[in-house]
Formats: structure tokens, C-alpha cells, sequence
């Protein structure tokens, strides 16, 4: 494998001048939308905890946990949005509600993510980019697989057999792992941060561990997180950039059009209008789907983005006919 940034051809780049002035009508934040939806994230969290923990039931514990974990899903989206400074349209209440309210409960920093994420978008599928690299690594993330090998992946994803890889992928996110300031990606995360982090944590760590039903609001937060996280956002990954030709930049990176199980269980707030996203990042997540309706009337767009119907779409894109070895397109 080189181990050099590929150089683009001529012609990589999509044109977008023409859609320049929907893009600013696009972009305009919707403050009041956004903390309303962030609110009600939450407010489905304490209340199916509290029905949960009333009841006292194992089969209630797990249609919690379930409810709970398609918000997780959202929150990070949200702090997806967040990191691109399109939740909130001023900075500094998009980050500090981001981090408090998101991030931290993910246990993961914004600004963390928000580094790491900024180099995806400018060096995407080269070897600058750290997504792309850790894909070349991680052999769940070679693809094509045969449907036996696809098989293999989902049920150690569902068993939790693979879950240390996306846990030392994420590492870089996460305040407690970068507590020292390694300064990865040049980004200095500042004491002031780091303190900001421990404080919430005490705070927040020490009211759940002072309550009488301390191990239940543990397990119905971090359980959904673990199985969300190499699950249903294992898959979302995997339908972003894998896979893909990346001969032009409207297929480096995928689109899929989900269905009601996908929006609800893998990508909810439009998360999965992925090239639609890496063209204009400025859109906030409520336009990307009125975005993708307006390119696809570009017919050069319709001919070649890369747009996939549904995440099952997705996975039978990403295997091989047959019980072989699939080719390792690592991207």
C-alpha cells in the first residue's frame, strides 16, 4: 500500500457554484428546533429510566434499553452537528451544550471529536485522514466480504466481540484518554477543558452513585451506548466511505436513503445524506434531505453520486457472490 496522499485527477471535484445561493438558504441554524429536539432526547432518557426503574421488570429493562439507545444514536448525531458548529448558531452555546449535554454523556469531548473530524473532511479517504487509515487497519473494515464473512462481522458486532477495535479507534474522542493533551491532529485541548470534563463528571458520576437505584441508571445508559455504538453505528460507518470507487467525489462517499427501521435503529436526523453532507457541511441536519432532492435535478449528480436504497442496500453492496475471500477495497 502507498503510504502517500493520492493525488485527485482533474475533474474529482464536484462543481458547486450554482448551488452556492441554496446553500446559504440552507444553512441559516434553527436555534429554538434544535434545543427542543435535544430537549426531548433527554426528556425520552429520564422517562423511560423512570418507567423502567418503577416497574422493575427484565423485559421492561430491555424495551428501555432499547428506547434509549435510538436516542443515543441521536445525541450522536447531534454532537455530529455540534462539531460542525450548525446545532447551536452561536459558537460558544454550541459547544458548551454540546459538550455538557452530548458529548460528555458519550463519554467523549467535542473538541476532541471536532479535531479528528475536520481532517476527515479535508483529507477524506487518504491517508491523511484517520478514519481512512483506521479502515486500512481494521480488518471488520475490509471490504468486499463474501456473506459468510459479512455474517461473521454482524454477530461479533452484536455479541460485542469486536467492540475493543472501535474502542481504541474512539480513544482519540474520549477526555479520560487524552487527559496528558497527546495533541493529536495538532489540537492543543487545553487544561481549562480537561478541568471542565472532571467537574461534570463528579458531578454527574456522584448524584447517580449517591442513588438508591445507582445501578440501574448505570446500565441503562452505558449498556445502549455499547451496543449502539458497535452495532447500528458500525454500520452507519461502514455505509459512509467503504466500498466506494473514490474515482470522483460523488462516489468517495455514500448516500443512503433509509428506511423507517433505518431511521429510527442506524440514522436518524438525516445522518445518512452523507454526500450530501461532505459537499456542503454547512447544512444543518433538517435540510439535507430538501439538499439531496435539489441535487439529484442536476443530472451530472443523479448519474454519479453514489446512492444506495436502504442500509440493507448498503451491506449487500459491501459483499461478493460465494464463500471466498473477498478483495480488500479498503476504503
Amino acid at each position: 500500500m502507498e503510504e502517500i496522499t493520492r493525488e485527485r485527477p482533474p475533474g474529482y471535484r464536484y462543481a458547486r457554484r450554482g448551488t452556492l445561493p441554496l446553500i446559504r438558504q440552507l444553512s441559516v441554524i434553527d436555534n429554538r428546533r434544535n434545543a427542543l429536539l435535544l430537549a426531548f432526547q433527554w426528556a425520552v432518557i429520564v422517562t423511560a429510566m423512570i418507567v423502567a426503574i418503577r416497574i422493575d421488570s427484565i423485559p421492561v429493562y430491555l424495551v428501555a434499553g432499547v428506547i434509549i439507545g435510538t436516542r443515543i444514536q441521536c445525541l450522536a448525531v447531534i454532537m455530529h452537528d455540534a462539531c460542525h458548529n450548525v446545532f447551536f448558531s452561536n459558537r460558544r452555546a454550541n459547544d458548551l451544550i454540546g459538550d455538557i449535554f452530548v458529548a460528555y454523556p458519550l463519554m467523549l469531548s467535542l473538541d476532541l471529536y471536532r479535531a479528528n473530524h475536520m481532517q476527515h473532511h479535508r483529507y477524506t479517504n487518504t491517508v491523511h485522514d484517520y478514519d481512512y487509515r483506521i479502515q486500512r487497519r481494521d480488518p471488520d473494515q475490509h471490504f468486499p466480504k463474501s456473506p459468510r464473512g459479512m455474517a461473521r462481522l454482524l454477530l461479533r458486532s452484536v455479541t460485542g466481540l469486536n467492540y475493543y477495535r472501535i474502542a481504541r479507534a474512539g480513544r482519540i474522542w474520549a477526555p479520560i484518554a487524552n487527559f496528558h493533551n497527546p495533541k493529536r491532529f495538532g489540537f492543543d485541548y487545553r487544561l481549562s477543558l480537561r478541568l471542565r470534563y472532571v467537574v461534570w463528571a463528579v458531578l454527574v458520576y456522584g448524584a447517580i452513585l449517591w442513588s438508591p437505584f445507582r445501578w440501574q441508571i448505570l446500565g441503562l445508559i452505558l449498556i445502549p451506548q455499547f451496543f449502539w455504538v458497535n452495532v447500528f453505528n458500525r454500520i452507519r460507518a461502514m455505509a459512509e466511505h467503504n466500498g466506494l470507487p473514490d474515482s470522483q467525489e460523488l462516489n468517495g462517499t455514500r448516500t443512503v436513503i433509509p428506511t423507517l427501521v433505518d431511521r429510527v435503529l442506524i440514522g436518524p436526523m438525516n445522518v445518512s445524506y452523507h454526500l450530501e453532507h461532505h459537499l456542503f457541511p454547512s447544512v444543518p441536519w433538517h435540510n439535507l434531505r430538501r439538499l439531496h432532492r435539489h441535487l439529484m435535478t442536476d443530472p451530472a449528480y443523479a448519474a454519479n453520486a453514489h446512492v444506495t436504497p436502504g442500509y440493507w442496500g448498503m451491506i449487500k453492496e459491501l459483499m461478493v457472490k460465494g464463500e471466498g475471500k473477498g478483495s480488500a477495497t479498503h476504503r
